[in-house]
């Protein structure tokens, strides 16, 4: 179904100021001691663009015995929800609250970006870090990487080793023409060696190396694979003879998904090797749904990454925390990226520092397979690679309503999709048309929200302004705090002009008068 609307309510939406009305902020009350009578550790593991059908457990023929492992000793959740694409289910992963607020909803902070999410936003490390926690990060970063404030080491981790942008080339670690692999701030020359095996193997060597073993830590591993660009060792590419790569590079993508196990494992090996596994929360998901053009298999859901349909936005994963989490169980329990934050901090007996309401909810029984319930709307967006073009969604209880909206030049297009998701989770059944009537408060909804979005918030832009260049090495080019203005830039526009155009476009994006 397809609706026409005017292009001002475009602008409208972008301008809007109102507050989000679909959705009640939820904060955790601080709790005092964790579960299991000792602040465990935690381990989050995520992958990147992994698709759904992708795991051994779930029936696929790439070899992924590691994080099956994680599934058969612990819990798999069958309805977890992320962002469609990296940068916003990063954010949330990080913050707990709400991308579209964050002005980080609709795309990727891409390399020549200055900008992040906001020093102003609490991070989850610096929770457990208050809490008496060492933390470490090592991989994939992608929520800013211009200045010292947005950058990991000023985000709460003690200790990172990664790349700052989102993909690299997994053998020279350069991305848009500048090398990007450092350690705490300093470039370390790995060239020739596989991305994903360094993150594996940084990661076990902090496990059994380099922490403190008196105190509990937080350990956040975000592997790039399987995301572009589809590279992968010749050895586990030989070991899928049955795939070939063209015209979709299934082969090379088995591959890098079989690398990225063998890496998880690295990581569960150094708990054994310690004796750690009995006091650590492992937690394992995709950042968002995989893309069938590179490889990937959402079967049974439809769509893809940069898609808000169940196969972009509702992924694989898996936690394990021995005594405390039944092995081989399952949850059918609605759960969020968002609710990762309050729920372990619940578990290990952290107090949630944010001041900033939160939108994640504490749904750790949830979680570790027990009956509980997720309160209120999940909303979902996503700038794919056209301009103007969004794909929004919300999730209620039993109704789901994805809106393909196209602002073209003279006109806005958008196309309705609504689903019975308990029913019908492939979405192969569209009641738009049978359903006008949830059509139309569902998409009043999705424009309350939308109209969260700050003006200066971040839209899909996959190429550089012709003006910039690359710099040589991303880590040296990282502005020292001491070098800039810590103070937030307020912007061109003054508050009364803001005012004048709240009061014009109303908080619906409609026009009050002519």
């Amino acid at each position: 179904m397809k609706q026409v609307f005017a292009a001002i309510l475009g602008a409208g939406l972008l301008l809007g100021a109102c507050q989000n009305q679909a959705s009640e902020a939820t904060k955790p009350a601080p709790v005092s001691k964790p579960l299991s009578g000792e602040q465990p550790n935690i381990v989050i593991m995520l992958a990147d663009d992994l698709g759904w059908a992708d795991l051994g457990f779930r029936g696929s023929d790439i070899k992924t015995p590691n994080i099956d492992r994680i599934a058969a000793e612990g819990v798999h959740l069958e309805r977890f929800y992320v962002m469609p694409i990296c940068t916003p289910t990063r954010s949330a992963l990080m913050t707990a609250r709400d991308p579209m607020k964050l002005g980080s909803v609709y795309a990727g902070f891409q390399p020549w970006l200055e900008g992040g999410v906001s020093p102003d936003e609490h991070f989850m490390p610096e929770s457990f870090k208050a809490a008496g926690y060492q933390t470490a990060m090592v991989g994939k970063w992608h929520l800013g990487r211009a200045s010292e404030p947005l950058v990991p080491n000023s985000r709460g981790f003690d200790h990172f080793v990664g790349h700052l942008n989102t993909q690299i080339d997994y053998y020279t670690h350069s991305v848009a023409g500048g090398y990007d692999f450092q350690a705490n701030g300093k470039s370390i020359n790995l060239e020739g060696r596989y991305a994903t095996d360094i993150h594996g193997l940084e990661a076990a060597k902090y496990i059994t190396e380099l922490r403190n073993p008196d105190k509990p830590f937080f350990l956040y591993v975000p592997f790039l694979a399987p995301h572009t660009p589809m590279q992968a060792p010749e050895e586990l590419k030989a070991k899928y003879p049955f795939r070939t790569d063209r015209p979709v590079p299934k082969k090379t993508y088995a591959a890098m998904v079989d690398s990225l196990d063998h890496n998880v494992g690295r990581v569960l090996d150094a708990l054994d090797e310690k004796g750690l596994a009995d006091n650590t929360i492992v937690f394992f998901f995709s950042d968002n749904g995989g893309m069938e053009i590179f490889g990937a298999d959402n079967g049974p859901f439809r769509g893809g990454k940069l898609e808000t349909f169940e196969g972009g936005i509702r992924v694989g994963a898996v936690m394990r925390w021995p005594g405390q989490i039944t092995a081989g169980s399952k949850s059918d329990a609605v759960l969020s990226v968002l609710d990762i934050f309050p729920s372990f901090a619940h578990a290990a007996g952290v107090t949630v520092g944010a001041t900033k309401p939160i939108e994640g909810q504490n749904l750790w029984d949830a979680m570790s397979g027990a009956n509980q319930t997720r309160e209120g709307d999940l909303y979902f967006a996503a700038n794919p690679p056209i301009y103007n073009r969004f794909h929004v969604s919300v999730l209620e209880d039993k109704w789901k309503l994805v809106q393909i909206i196209d602002h073209q030049p003279a006109e806005t297009l958008i196309e309705n999709f609504l689903f019975d998701i308990t029913a019908d989770p492939g979405e192969q059944n569209n009641l738009a048309e049978t359903h006008p009537e949830e059509v139309t408060r569902m998409a009043d909804k999705i424009r309350a929200w939308r109209a969260n979005h700050p003006v200066n918030g971040v839209r899909v832009e996959l190429m550089p302004n012709p003006g910039w260049r690359a710099p040589l090495d991303y880590a040296d080019a990282v502005t020292p705090a001491t070098e800039i203005n810590a103070e937030q830039y307020e912007g061109y526009v003054s508050g009364a002009a803001a005012k004048f155009l709240q009061n014009r476009y109303g908080d619906k994006g409609k026009l009050k008068y002519d």
